[in-house]
């Protein structure tokens, strides 16, 4: 059967900052009933994750007035929930200082397709790190005991790259029009890690998936070789693969060790090999005439904005066309929206949180990025319709994440941002505060303004967990390790220590036994989430 679209007389566009056309996407209206069938929403994942945090909770986070709703978690740890309500004056919608944006970007319809977290805890010393994000937490800078011994356990594949290899995630029939399992969008931070050879699972090594800087480059290994020849020579990957299988299984001079390095490599081919042979479901779009490359995101506000926006772009167009549904943005530091001009943000800014001015110039800079990239992009999904019912956003889990909390290098209450239902698992228009703010007196977080207090929250992998569902993948699929005591290892990511593990802060104490419901529950999806 001829699966390519029946033509159309009538197109819809859509031009982004870039100056490339995104063609017709994929319009299962058009096709047979059986085919119909097949092409049921699908869910799909694009997550930036931003250096420092450090933001104080009262800039970040919407008014705890909002919270209407409370529910028992953990036995004796309560979480809250209410609607996200914003307010809007003199063309511009506020639900806080952080999260705010101009009226036309930041519609009542996007408020109420987002999602803000709070109370999202690493119960350990983490300190810098791009492996909290989404899962290898031993991605650390080994600053402290914790953060040495997790690297010390070993790296983990994050979540993207679970759901990449994922048969729930990715059927057969959706690799048939995939060019790129993941797009690893920009290599700014590495925040992206796999099994060298999926196929065998724990017993594979753990190495980083690397980045690409150019959004042209990613563009032309989505659209560039789309088009089918009319007698199209065999890929010289199958050669590969014929003298894999004659040297895998007729060599008996090759040692373990050799392998188990061979059949890594030729894992990764066969998913060329499978990408080479997809057909794209829409036409092709016409190529960008601007890189993200050429915009240094820390240079300027300008060049910031445009660098996040053509990415943006890049992944609409490959969202609509199908060519992949997974995306991972490592972003790096924010100082490209704000005023600061020195030269050491790392050290004069996010450092220096708790100072006025330093904390000023960290609340500018991510309203920035709120706004200028990841509005800009959420509201270019949600411009395309998904023939579905719905829009491109629907079916997008949208993420953004952040290295830390509010205090630099201390990983309680990391924030999240979501937009997009996820092809709808996810409930949203929702301010979830996973803290447990019924807990009797709190502590004073060092350093922070005066008189707050934090609170206990659920697990950070509780939520990775709760991604992960939502893709459509089981617990069984990534409940993939055991702690200390031979126990399955629930939630993603965060590796269990053992009894005599005492957690960074004396208040995290919820988090130090082996049978904690922290850790036994953390493969259940979080609470007020699914809809």
């Amino acid at each position: 059967m001829d699966n390519r679209a029946p033509g159309i007389t009538r197109r819809q566009v859509l031009r982004g900052a870039g100056g490339f056309t995104l063609a017709i996407p994929f319009l299962p209206s058009l096709f047979p009933r059986s085919a119909k069938a097949a092409t049921a929403s699908r869910p799909r994942l694009f997550w930036f994750g931003t250096d420092h945090g450090g933001c104080w909770d009262g800039n970040f986070f919407p008014d705890t007035a909002m919270l209407t709703s409370k529910a028992a978690s953990a036995p004796g740890h309560m979480v809250a929930s209410g609607p996200l309500t914003a307010t809007t004056a003199n063309g511009r919608t506020t639900l806080s200082p952080v999260l705010n944006a101009s009226s036309t970007m930041l519609s009542s319809r996007l408020v109420g397709k987002m999602n803000v977290l709070r109370g999202l805890d690493v119960p350990w010393y983490i300190a810098h790190n791009t492996g909290l994000h989404l899962g290898n937490f031993a991605r650390n800078d080994n600053n402290g005991d914790c953060g040495a011994a997790v690297t010390a356990l070993g790296n983990r594949p994050t979540i993207d790259q679970i759901l990449s290899n994922s048969g729930s995630f990715y059927t057969s029939a959706d690799l048939s029009g995939v060019k790129l399992r993941t797009m690893i969008v920009d290599s700014g931070r590495a925040l992206s890690w796999a099994f060298s050879n999926p196929a065998q699972g724990v017993a594979s090594p753990v190495q980083n998936v690397q980045g690409v800087n150019s959004s042209q480059q990613v563009f032309t290994s989505l659209f560039g070789g789309s088009s089918t020849a009319t007698n199209p020579r065999p890929p010289v990957v199958d050669k590969i693969l014929a003298n894999y299988n004659s040297l895998r299984q007729s060599n008996t001079r090759l040692s373990a060790a050799d392998k188990t390095r061979l059949d890594a490599h030729i894992a990764m081919v066969a998913q060329l090999q499978s990408s080479l042979g997809a057909r794209l479901s829409c036409t092709t779009p016409t190529a960008p005439t601007d890189d993200a490359d050429k915009h240094d995101r820390t240079h300027s506000k300008a060049d910031a904005a445009a660098h996040g926006q053509l990415w943006a772009d890049l992944v609409v167009a490959a969202f609509s066309c199908g060519a992949s549904r997974i995306g991972v943005l490592g972003w790096g530091d924010t100082s490209g929206f704000s005023d600061y001009v020195g030269t050491d943000w790392h050290h004069d800014v996010a450092h220096q949180w708790m100072s006025a001015q330093p904390q000023a110039w960290l609340t500018q800079s991510y309203q920035g990025f709120f706004e200028q990239v990841f509005l800009y992009l959420a509201g270019k999904l949600d411009q395309v319709d998904d023939g579905m019912g719905g829009t491109l956003l629907d079916s997008t889990l949208l993420v953004w994440s952040q290295e830390s909390g509010m205090e630099t290098h201390e990983a309680y209450g990391v924030p999240v941002v979501t937009c997009g239902a996820g092809a709808g698992f996810f409930k949203t228009g929702l301010y979830c505060d996973y803290r447990n703010v019924g807990e009797t007196g709190g502590t004073i977080a060092p350093e922070a303004p005066s008189g707050y207090k934090t609170y206990a929250g659920l697990l950070y992998s509780q939520w990775l967990a709760t991604v992960l569902q939502g893709m459509g993948v089981p617990p069984s699929e990534f409940e993939l390790w055991k702690d200390s005591s031979g126990n399955v290892q629930k939630g993603y990511g965060t590796p269990y220590f053992g009894s005599d593990f005492t957690p960074s802060n004396a208040w995290k104490v919820h988090y130090k036994s082996l049978s904690s419901p922290y850790y036994t529950t953390a493969s259940t999806v979080l609470p007020f989430l699914k809809a």
